[in-house]
């Protein structure tokens, strides 16, 4: 992935709109307002539902872009394939409602489930793939089940640095206590979400799980080495398993080595990556 030249990628809704294949809409899910960007393609094919993270400071979740460069540039290369995408702001941030100081993992989880089983059934999807980033990453593993429960079938997953978190923390609103566990010594192992991830893979899913090369902070080390271990034991036993290594950036696809400017995005690996990810949905 080169990070020699830099192409423009869409930033604001405004640009993103102005491609024509962007529909915004809002839906009430569990009693909370969400706003979605969603391209529809054909029906009756795969429809891909991308979750984004959860930002911790309180500027990012007022201001929580609805499409961001990575998901939207998927999305758009999807249409082009005829394949329906949907984006959205979590609850409590962005455009979408909800209340920062109640909403859990496992409350966002329920609306994720939700919104997918929406959106399926207004496409007739045949299955589903879901794209989760960081905390929406972890989500994603956990709604399979709730999906699936409701007469959904989701396929493929791509995890890009993903979460671990105790099974405890789940029920707990972002804040103080969360974040004591968080940093309490804890067994990742243990985390619900690889067996849930495991189950996944041995009733058929395709998993891809990507990390950026320096991706600690926020996903420390161990949660990283985790994730790649049980991907490689799957893949032994021959599962349909991967890990992708982004090089060149770090978190969110900040450059790395850039003395003089901190925080520049890379378009090119964001470009190179959405690539990869199309690939894996479409195969």
């Amino acid at each position: 992935m080169s990070q020699q030249k830099d192409t423009h990628i869409p930033v604001s809704e405004a640009e993103w709109l102005e491609t024509g294949k962007f529909h915004i809409e809002g839906i009430n899910i569990n009693g909370v307002p969400i706003r979605c960007a969603v391209v529809r393609g054909q029906e009756c094919r795969l429809h891909t539902t991308m979750i984004g993270g959860i930002p911790r400071e309180v500027d990012r979740q007022r201001n929580l872009p609805l499409i961001n460069k990575l998901y939207g540039l998927l999305s758009l290369n999807l249409e082009e394939e005829g394949l329906s995408s949907l984006l959205y702001n979590q609850p409590a941030t962005g455009g979408s409602g909800g209340q920062w100081e109640k909403e859990t993992l496992s409350s966002r989880t329920s609306i994720l489930a939700g919104l997918v089983n929406h959106y399926r059934r207004a496409v007739s999807a045949s299955d589903v793939a879901l794209i989760g980033s960081s905390a929406g990453a972890y989500m994603a593993v956990s709604a399979v089940k709730l999906i699936e429960t409701d007469g959904g079938r989701v396929s493929k997953l791509i995890l890009l640095s993903p979460a671990a978190y105790p099974e405890k923390i789940e029920n707990i609103p972002y804040g103080r206590e969360f974040t004591r566990i968080l940093h309490e010594p804890w067994d990742v192992s243990t985390s619900p979400v690889f067996a849930k991830l495991e189950k996944f893979v041995h009733s058929g899913g395709k998993v891809l799980v990507c990390f950026f090369e320096a991706d600690d902070p926020p996903i420390p080390l161990y949660i990283q080495e985790y994730y790649r271990n049980l991907m490689h034991r799957l893949a032994h036993n021959d599962k349909d398993v991967s890990v992708l290594t982004i090089p060149g950036v770090a978190h969110n696809f900040r450059r790395l080595n850039r003395k003089r400017r901190k925080n520049v995005v890379d378009n090119e690996s964001i470009i190179a990556t959405a690539r990869k990810f199309f690939e894996f949905l479409v195969s």
